[in-house]
Formats: structure tokens, sequence, C-alpha cells
């Protein structure tokens, strides 16, 4: 009797520790990781009719999944060393809820993940077979601490399965926070957002120029993130948006008008009818100003931005950071520059840039030196994207 009663007390106390780190992993996977994916899955299959709350869809999710397993543990009555085969069910659910790409279509599952599902829950269902029929031959009649350590290769096992086949894209998860943020208007932090990407999405690098524009930092800071698509990423359509439809509207409001289609391939052109229509706000108008130049920039139309910075800007040091890069290599690349902007600093530094470029080394060391030292700069991104 006293075997059969710390056997009891053993069994409850794997179970509790199975279902402990199992939820604790589930709530923190889901409202730390995967929280603006499944608001934009929400949002996509309720049509915009509803909206997901990260904490309370973390703790209900997190419930039901607990309940599952608990449910289980006591239908299946596996021995302790292998009870948390009962969150096995629960596992597949959780990766079955992130698993999914969202489109502006809709929603799509990668073929590999249901491979993936399929292995795991033959492999799964094969142990919880094999240990049902099999469990008298394996297992003692008498169980220690010590016996717990399977169920937590298990959980460990479930947990990389979950992590490593979910839907954990850095890529798209930037670009839903950053349509979140857009959403919330709080641009100050889009701004500071960090990158660790050499390429971004389309639509977060023009949510991110916008939240610049709007923090008057746009001069300063947009080539800090590398920029792959010339001025084309400064603008966004209504179909680029996953999470939220109506984010164009809260975009073109900063302008105060929105482009035309054959317009919209020429963001330079779009931007200079506005300045010279007055149709932003007067308060927004050095901003889009700043799109303005940014665009000519992001085109390499060194002419047409040296021809132009001076109806904006006064030449002297206030001029922001990339524009004195641009007039500094634009004073060299060409013979007659219209406009000639002075600043030893800045000479220095493209001196070392061209250094750096003309070094006998192989393209890929001298490559990663100037991004190292200059992958900030504009000289960076007009020589080397």
């Amino acid at each position: 009797m006293r075997n059969n009663e710390k056997n009891k007390f053993m069994w409850r106390a794997a179970k509790l520790c199975s279902t402990l780190l199992f939820a604790l992993f589930s709530f923190l996977y889901l409202y730390c990781m995967q929280s603006d994916l499944l608001a934009c899955f929400q949002y996509i299959l309720s049509d915009g009719l509803t909206s997901y709350s990260p904490l309370v869809g973390g703790l209900v999710i997190t419930f039901l999944l607990v309940f599952l397993g608990e449910l289980l543990a006591y239908v299946w009555a596996l021995p302790m060393q292998f009870v948390a085969l009962s969150y096995f069910p629960s596992a597949l659910c959780l990766l079955f809820l992130t698993m999914w790409t969202p489109l502006p279509g809709g929603l799509v599952a990668p073929l590999h993940g249901w491979v993936w599902i399929g292995v795991i829950l033959f492999l799964g269902s094969g142990c919880v077979y094999l240990l049902k029929k099999y469990a008298s031959f394996i297992v003692k009649d008498k169980y220690s601490f010590t016996d717990i350590w399977s169920n937590l290769v298990f959980l460990l096992l479930l947990f990389l399965a979950v992590g490593g086949l979910g839907n954990t894209c850095d890529t798209l998860h930037r670009q839903l926070r950053a349509e979140r943020l857009l959403d919330e208007e709080r641009f100050d932090v889009i701004a500071d957002l960090r990158t660790y990407s050499r390429v971004e999405s389309h639509t977060y690098s023009a949510i991110r120029a916008l939240a610049l524009a709007n923090e008057h930092r746009l001069g300063e800071e947009l080539f800090r993130m590398p920029q792959c698509e010339g001025a084309k990423e400064l603008l966004v359509s209504e179909r680029d948006f996953l999470s939220h439809d109506s984010l164009d509207y809260k975009f073109y409001g900063f302008w105060g008008a929105r482009p035309g289609k054959h317009v919209q391939e020429k963001p330079d052109l779009f931007f200079k009818m506005i300045l010279d229509r007055h149709l932003c706000d007067s308060l927004h108008r050095s901003d889009v100003a700043d799109y303005y130049l940014s665009s000519l920039l992001l085109d390499r139309k060194l002419d047409q931005f040296a021809a132009e910075v001076e109806n904006y800007y006064p030449l002297n040091d206030s001029l922001p950071r990339h524009y004195q890069e641009a007039l500094i290599l634009y004073k060299r690349i060409r013979t007659a520059p219209v406009c000639v902007y002075q600043n030893e600093s800045l000479e220095e530094n493209y001196n070392d840039y061209l250094q750096i470029s003309r070094e006998k080394s192989a393209p890929v060391v001298i490559q990663n030196k100037l991004r190292k030292a200059f992958g900030a700069s504009y000289w960076f991104y007009y020589y080397k994207q």
C-alpha cells in the first residue's frame, strides 16, 4: 500500500511538472513570439470584424491546450516516466495554429509543415501505442524523482519542434509588428526598431520611412537599414498590408494625397507634385521635402538632388547626414557640380571609404569591411546595392 501511495504521488508530481512547463512555454510562445501573427490570422479569417487580444488569446489558448493534456493524461494513464506524452496532441495543436503564412488572399501552410506534422504524429502515436502495450516490460514497479528526466527530454523535443516548425520568419514578424504600431500611431517605436536582416519586406521599409519622417529623422537615418528597391520602397498599396486594410488611409494621410497607378512608379514625381501644389499640411511640408530628396537619392539621381536640395535646406552643418554624404559624393564624381558642399570630416571619411574599396583583397572581404565601417552611409548604398 505504501509503495502504491508513493507511486501515485510521484505520478502526480511528474504530471504537475509537465503541466507547468508546457503551460509556461505555450503562453510565452503565444504572447511574446506569435501574438502579431495570430492577430493577423484572426483579422483575415474574420474579414476584419474581430480583433485579437494577445494576453486574453494567449491565456485562453493555453488553458484549452493544458485542459486537453490533462484529460489525456487520465484517459491514457501512462506511466510516470512518459506522462509528458499526454501533451503531444496539445503541442501539435499549437504547431497547427502557428504554422500558417498570411498572404493578401488568405492563409497558406507550407508543404514541409504538413509533412513534419505527419511524421511527428506517426512517431508520437507509435510511442503511445508501444508504451500502452509493453509498459509492464520497460517500467519499474517503484518510482523515484530521477525517473522524471525522460519527461523533460520529451517536452524539450516538443518545444523544439513547435519553435522550429511554427512560422517564426523574422521578416514577416517585423512587418506585422510595424503594421500594428502604425495602426497605433507609435512612430517613435517604429523608428527605433532594430533590424538584423539585410533584406526586409517592402512594406516594412515603407512604414519605417514614414515613421522616420514623422520623427524628422528621414534624412539622418534612412540608409542605416539596407534599401533594395529604390524609391519604390517609400510607397505601398492597399494589398501590401496584411493585418489592417485601413492602414493605407493612415499611411497616405501624412501627405494629403495618394498616388495614381502611373505616378506610383515615379515616387519623386509624386512628392514633388505634393510640394508644388501645397497638398500637404504646412507642418509636414519639410518632412515631405525629405521624402522627395530621399526618393532622388534612392534612385541615385544625384544631379537632380544637387539642383533641388538648396530649395529646402541651407548648405551648412544643419543639413541631414545622408544629404551631406550625397553632396560629398556628387562633388567627387562631377567635374562641374551645380552646388558645392564643404565638410572636412566627411571628406576624410569618404577617402577612407575609397581606400578600403581599392584594397587588393577578395571582393567578399572588401564588402564586409565596407559594411562594417560604412554600412549606414549613403556611399555604401550608392556603390554596393
